[in-house]
């Protein structure tokens, strides 16, 4: 694949610092929306806070950024987060991982097979030297298990429900359905249907305070803020993790 759904072209470099990095300039230079920056290897690839990254190893990943007009997404106002997400959770679906481990959409931004973390997003809104405004998506999938130890989260991949791709065959395989979500007409709903650990308890770290709360994931509201049952009782919670 040559070119993107979107009309966009793929770049690939077998080593870079940051797709953000290369897709920003990409843009800058009149690559057009829907264009993708790809790397077999990124050394400084960022997550959603200072200091926390995404390495990859060559060819146990698939790391890549893609940018799109906000005339892209069908639902504007929704997280553009979780519209990614879904994207990446109706691409495991199709693969058939479903039927071996459960996907799960963990708001506000990663993928779950069972409780491991399989893909992060990040993503960003950002005004171009051109003046245009675009979302850039950064996107990190373990194919298979990294060797690398002190992750947040338990690591999964791919390879855990048997599923063996190469970089090339993942993403070929995956921007098309990712283009399904970004045009999908009720992405809350599909969101929702998948939001991991929903009706549970679980444990969320918000913005300004000292250490995680308890509450149950409820449901997500039409902007993909997160629905829960807090000390407090029921909370919107736009940021967290």
């Amino acid at each position: 694949m040559k070119t993107t759904p979107w009309g966009g072209r793929i770049f690939f470099q077998p080593v870079t610092t940051s797709t953000m990095d290369d897709a920003q300039a990409l843009e800058d230079r009149g690559e057009p929306d829907g264009s993708v920056a790809w790397a077999g290897y990124q050394s400084e690839g960022r997550g959603r806070h200072p200091g926390r990254v995404w390495l990859g190893e060559p060819g146990a990943s698939l790391m890549f950024t893609v940018y799109w007009s906000p005339s892209r997404f069908r639902v504007p106002g929704f997280a553009a987060s979780l519209t990614v997400g879904l994207g990446v959770c109706l691409w495991l679906e199709a693969l058939g991982v479903g039927s071996v481990l459960p996907v799960g959409l963990k708001w506000p931004n990663d993928v779950y097979l069972a409780d491991k973390k399989v893909a992060g997003i990040l993503v960003r809104q950002r005004w171009s030297t051109t003046g245009s405004r675009a979302i850039h998506a950064g996107i990190g999938i373990n194919l298979t298990l990294p060797a690398a130890e002190g992750f947040r989260s338990a690591a999964g991949s791919l390879a855990d429900a048997g599923l063996r791709l190469t970089p090339e065959d993942a993403l070929e395989s995956l921007l098309p359905i990712l283009a399904e979500a970004l045009e999908n007409p009720d992405p809350r709903a599909a969101c929702e249907q998948r939001l991991w650990h929903r009706g549970q308890e679980i444990e969320l770290s918000l913005p300004g305070e000292q250490g995680p709360r308890r509450g149950v994931v409820r449901a997500l509201d039409g902007q993909g803020r997160l629905l829960w049952d807090g000390p407090a009782g029921r909370e919107v919670v736009s940021s967290g993790e």
